[in-house]
């Protein structure tokens, strides 16, 4: 014999409706009892210990609530305390982090402006007496730094020189392969590369200071900071970069 699919599932009363059978006797027993017991024995003593009984039930109940939400506020208490204590772990570890991603990127950049400041130090001796120069000039380090370290660094106006120093070592490039093409006078083109050489060649060695100095103690901006960094006083030429002091803007 088979089931009907459309047949619905019937309750078990054994298992799905006692708790509300329960429920009705232990009503009818709590309303009966006190009128039996008053019926069969004194109803004055039967009334004042049910009132008694009652006012000391409810105080119980009344202080036991009382506990449990004072240890429900004590339970969230420490849930905050122990979600700052995380969050502020999280912080220390992103700070650590951002610290350590800084130091590694500009360690790179350090030794990439070393080896610049080397090869313009052969250009200005030598680029005048040959037509086709070209000296090492890299780029990749700050290539692949630049993006992640103008997320974490609050000195904002390195990162502007660094960005229009390396735009010089473009530009430089670009001049010295101008000057090996065929018909360009190199003799009138040199003057120019030796005048963008020497400037460089000097805003190179105040950069590798500055980077260096982030390699020791890199200017990591907060995690929780949402300020947009502080402003620089300076002063940017055509030609070079010219690091101008505050107090000396000031007194001018």
């Amino acid at each position: 014999m088979t089931a009907d699919p459309e047949e619905r599932p019937q309750l078990d009363f054994w298992f799905d409706r006692w708790p509300f059978g329960l429920l009705v006797a232990v009503v009818v027993v709590s309303v009966v009892a006190p009128v039996l017991t008053a019926i069969f024995y004194s109803e004055a003593d039967t009334w004042i210990g049910m009132g008694t009984g009652f006012s000391a039930t409810s105080l119980a109940f009344l202080i036991a609530l009382a506990w449990d939400r004072r240890q429900r506020a004590y339970a969230e208490l420490r849930e905050a305390e122990t979600e700052r204590r995380r969050d502020e772990a999280a912080r220390a570890a992103e700070q650590e982090r951002r610290e350590t991603e800084a130091r590694r990127r500009f360690s790179a950049v350090a030794l990439e402006l070393e080896r610049l400041q080397a090869s313009l130090t052969r250009t200005v001796d030598e680029q005048q007496r040959y037509t086709y120069f070209f000296p090492d000039l890299p780029s990749g380090s700050w290539g692949a730094a630049s993006a992640p370290l103008g997320m974490i660094i609050s000195n904002y106006g390195l990162m502007a020189d660094l960005s229009t120093f390396y735009g010089h070592v473009d530009e430089l490039r670009w001049r010295l392969r101008f000057k090996a093409q065929p018909g360009v006078d190199g003799a009138a083109v040199a003057p120019i590369i030796d005048a963008l050489a020497r400037q460089m060649l000097n805003d190179v060695a105040i950069l590798a200071a500055h980077v260096r100095r982030q390699v020791a103690s890199p200017d990591v901006r907060p995690v929780a900071d949402a300020s947009g960094g502080d402003v620089v006083a300076r002063r940017q030429m055509t030609g070079a970069i010219r690091a101008v002091d505050a107090r000396a803007l000031a007194d001018g």
